[in-house]
């Protein structure tokens, strides 16, 4: 009986120990994933139902600011359940955002920025320790490493026809922004008998000063890399077809 006592109040103890640590390695992150979403490779066909966005919006989004610790590991809402977004605290931001980070699934946009806020922006306060430096850095990053201009300097532009590679994409964000990896998802849609790579978003890394870094090397990749890609114009999101 000594003994099992002895073994329970151990593990109680080990517990204790575990949750200690998992609580003060709650932010623990090397690097930031900056996310942008191209919303017709999104949106186009997908199973999940986009909503109708402003006509005026033809350029990539933002999706979120990430605290990273590797490729596969990251802090998560650290600030616990009870996080809620003080939109007050960047009412000078909302023009801004609505234009440049808005969701393109259904729900509002603040809905979407409270949940990138409580889930990735409360784990980086030793960095961005305020919403409104969460938001604003994120969109100063936006208009620094601005990928429609990346993309089109290195001929990768919109069409319904003309595909790309992942060799030049890798090409155009090295030129544009000095890094040699980012990270890249792909969606695959069956139509007219084949089935179309679509690069719907990339993850550019930069460091905990936001200067470009690589990214480190995925555990696994949703794009392939033999595979030809498309980045679908805007008007598919009206259009009954390609």
């Amino acid at each position: 009986t000594h003994t099992v006592s002895s073994l329970v109040m151990f593990s109680h103890l080990s517990l204790a120990l575990l949750l200690v640590v998992a609580a003060s390695a709650s932010n623990d992150y090397n690097y930031f994933d900056f996310t942008r979403q191209w919303s017709p490779n999104t949106c186009y066909k997908a199973s999940h139902h986009c909503k109708h966005l402003p006509d005026t919006l033809r350029s990539w989004t933002i999706h979120g600011l990430w605290p990273s610790k590797d490729a596969t590991h990251y802090p998560a809402d650290c600030a616990g359940s009870s996080c809620k977004l003080n939109s007050t605290q960047i009412e000078d931001l909302l023009p801004e955002l609505h234009k440049k980070w808005p969701t393109d699934y259904k729900g509002t946009d603040t809905k979407f920025w409270t949940h990138e806020y409580c889930k990735h922006g409360t784990c980086c306060e030793d960095v961005l320790p305020t919403e409104h430096d969460y938001f604003s850095n994120a969109l100063a990053l936006h208009s620094q490493l601005n990928m429609d201009t990346a993309l089109a300097a290195g001929g990768i532009v919109p069409s319904l026809t003309r595909t790309y590679s992942i060799e030049q994409m890798d090409s155009a964000l090295r030129n544009a922004f000095s890094v040699n990896r980012a990270t890249y998802w792909c969606r695959f849609l069956k139509e007219n008998g084949t089935s179309k790579q679509l690069l719907f978003q990339v993850s550019v890394c930069v460091d905990k000063e936001l200067s470009p870094r690589d990214c480190p090397v995925p555990s696994h990749e949703s794009c392939s890399k033999t595979k030809p890609f498309y980045l679908l114009p805007w008007s598919v999101l009206t259009a009954d077809s390609i």
